[in-house]
């Protein structure tokens, strides 16, 4: 292939690349807006239609109907009317499957483009621009993407961890630092009864509605949530199990040793840590591969906030220093993440 052809080859990816911003643009669209739930209780309707139903501009809904068309996402029809394809339904409209995007559509779509904005000048002078700036929506967002993950890994995942899946069989006190909306204990605790739970996280937001989910609930007795840092306040030797659950990207690398330094403490003797999260590429070559891929969108995507990607190294070191011994790891979700289980002595 000469220059000019690797050029052209170039420009034509660059136009998937355009029409991948609009097409995310139209389907977050489609969700904000109730267009795909409308058109998931008729099975089809006119673009004129929809707008009149949802109290929608009819000409923008009409070259949003066409543009899916165009995608692929949208069939004709028959009589100026649309439905969507087979398998889009899972994707916008079922938040209880694994395939379900919207609330990742509405992330990339809604908090990514306006942090986009300000990354020429994150480039230049490195100052960060914490999450908290997008306030409690975006929390929200954040437990609303993770839920899925947090319900394959208690139904897929632990059964592949049979150490961990029998301390929760047993009645384990769970510490789940970076917890968000504790998503992930009200799993544990609705799974195995005997589970204590204590989340802590230093999002507002998200301890706010981890507190108003639980209260009332049958799981107030035993789930704990508490804003504060994993650092300074966790309780000696007082854990089965602990959890960093796509948390660890988002500790600051001033504060990750005494994080893990922490958790070690917190646990009893013989007790996990189980942690999930991204991993960095360490080599150009690491890079080209696609199990990379996960670990630097979330770098690149979330560096503007100060999160920082471990590589696998930096997360060996991280947990040797810290007094964990014999660490496991194995990869989920085509490698796109690494779950590592290590044990205190």
């Amino acid at each position: 292939m000469d220059v000019h052809e690797a050029a052209i080859a170039h420009v034509n990816r660059a136009w998937d690349w355009f029409a991948g911003m609009v097409a995310l643009s139209a389907t977050n669209l489609g969700v904000e807006l109730g267009l795909f739930d409308y058109l998931k209780a008729h099975g089809s309707a006119r673009p004129d239609e929809m707008a009149l139903a949802l109290g929608l501009q009819a000409r923008p809904v009409d070259v949003w109907a066409k543009t899916l068309v165009h995608y692929e996402l949208f069939a004709d029809a028959g009589e100026g009317r649309v439905a969507m394809t087979p398998g889009l339904e899972l994707m916008v409209c079922e938040p209880r499957t694994l395939l379900y995007l919207a609330p990742s559509l509405t992330y990339h779509a809604r908090f990514l483009a306006r942090d986009f904005l300000d990354l020429s000048a994150f480039f230049r002078d490195g100052a960060v621009a914490p999450p908290s700036r997008h306030g409690a929506l975006l929390s929200r967002n954040i437990a609303e993407q993770t839920a899925m993950m947090h319900a394959v890994f208690v139904t897929a995942i632990l059964p592949e961890l049979p150490d961990v899946l029998s301390a929760l069989r047993s009645g384990a006190t769970v510490l789940d630092a970076g917890c968000g909306a504790a998503n992930l204990g009200v799993l544990l605790c609705s799974n195995f009864p005997g589970v204590r739970y204590t989340g802590i996280d230093l999002d507002v937001a998200a301890v706010a509605a981890a507190r108003e989910v639980i209260a009332g609930s049958a799981l107030e007795s035993r789930m704990t949530v508490v804003f504060g840092d994993a650092a300074r306040e966790v309780e000696p030797s007082a854990f089965d199990i602990a959890f960093l659950f796509l948390s660890l990207h988002e500790i600051s690398l001033m504060e990750r040793s005494a994080v893990a330094a922490a958790l070690h403490t917190g646990l009893k003797s013989g007790g996990s840590l189980v942690l999930l999260d991204e991993t960095y590429p360490e080599t150009l070559a690491d890079a080209a591969d696609r199990s990379a891929r996960m670990g630097l969108h979330f770098e690149y995507t979330e560096m503007l906030w100060g999160s920082r990607v471990s590589t696998k190294a930096d997360i060996d070191a991280l947990l040797r220093e810290a007094g964990f011994i014999n660490v496991e790891r194995r990869q989920a979700l085509e490698g796109s993440f690494e779950i590592i289980v290590a044990r205190k002595a």
